[in-house]
C-alpha cells in the first residue's frame, strides 16, 4: 500500500511539473517579428476629403489585436511640422484613423506599429489634389522613400524615439529608438543615448543594444524630476547623425 501511494505521489508531482513547464513555455513571447500592410482610401484624395489610413498587423500570419500602439504621422513635403494621429482597432488586426487635409500638394505619411516587443514603421508618399481643378498642383515624388528638403533630418535618417511612460526619478527607465534610412531599417549600427537635465554640463552616456533590426534599447536611471534632453547618436559606415528629444521625468 505504501508503495502504491508513493507511486501516485510521484505521478502527481510529475504532472504538476509538466503543466507548469507547458504554461511557462506558452507564456513566452514569440520571436517572430510583426508584419504591417498599409493602405489608404481614397487613393487619390482631394482637399477637404476625409482620408482613412489603415494598417493590418499580423504575426506568423495571425491577426494582432493587442498592439501596444498604432499611429500615423503625416506632413507636407518641405515642411517641418508633423501631425500624429492615433489609430483604433477595427477587427482582425486592422487599425485605422481618419484625417482631412485642406491644402493640395505632396505629402508623406509614416505608420508606427508597436506590438509584442517589436516596432514597425514605413514611409509612404501620397498626393492631395485640388478638388476644383482635379490636379494636385504638386511636383512628382519620384522615389517615395527619398527624403525631402526638410524631411526629418538632412542625412535622411528617420528617428522614432520611444521612451517608457511615465518615467520616474530614481527608477530604471527604458528607452527605445527605431532608425531608418531610405525606408530601410538601419541595422548593426552603433547607437548611444546622451542624456542631461536643463543646462547641466554633466551629460550621461548610455550604450544601446539592438533588439531587432533598426531597433535599439537601453536602460537608465535619472536622479531627479524635471525636464531632460535625450540626444540619440547613430554611427554606421558613412552615417554619423544625431537627433535630440525632450523628456519629462516625474
Amino acid at each position: 500500500m505504501k508503495r502504491y501511494f508513493f507511486s501516485l505521489l510521484c505521478v502527481f508531482a510529475f504532472c504538476l511539473s509538466a503543466c507548469g513547464q507547458n504554461q511557462q513555455e506558452t507564456s513566452l513571447p514569440s520571436s517572430d517579428s510583426i508584419e504591417a500592410a498599409f493602405s489608404f482610401q481614397p487613393t487619390d484624395p482631394a482637399k477637404g476629403e476625409a482620408i482613412t489610413f489603415s494598417v493590418k498587423v499580423t504575426q506568423k500570419g495571425e491577426a494582432v489585436n493587442d498592439a501596444k500602439e498604432v499611429k500615423f504621422e503625416w506632413w507636407k513635403d518641405g515642411q517641418e511640422q508633423h501631425v500624429t494621429i492615433p489609430a483604433a482597432l477595427q477587427a482582425d488586426g486592422v487599425y485605422t484613423a481618419q484625417q482631412t487635409i485642406d491644402e493640395p500638394g505632396s505629402y508623406f505619411v509614416y505608420y508606427h506599429v508597436t506590438a509584442r516587443d517589436f516596432h514597425n514603421m514605413q514611409k509612404v508618399a501620397f498626393t492631395v489634389k485640388d478638388a476644383s481643378t482635379g490636379s494636385s498642383q504638386a511636383h512628382e515624388h519620384g522615389d517615395p522613400s527619398a527624403p525631402s528638403q526638410n524631411d526629418h533630418h538632412s542625412s535622411g535618417v528617420d528617428f522614432h524615439f520611444m521612451p517608457e511612460e511615465p518615467i520616474k526619478a530614481g527608477q530604471p527607465a527604458s528607452f527605445m529608438v527605431h532608425l531608418m534610412k531610405d525606408n530601410q531599417a538601419i541595422a548593426e549600427a552603433k547607437v548611444k543615448y546622451e542624456i542631461w537635465q536643463g543646462n547641466d554640463e554633466k551629460h550621461m552616456y548610455v550604450e544601446a543594444e539592438e533588439t531587432a533590426p533598426g531597433q535599439y534599447s537601453a536602460t537608465a536611471t535619472l536622479p531627479s524630476a524635471g525636464s531632460y534632453t535625450v540626444n540619440v547618436h547613430v554611427e554606421k559606415g558613412e552615417v554619423h547623425d544625431h537627433r535630440s528629444f525632450p523628456l519629462t521625468v516625474q
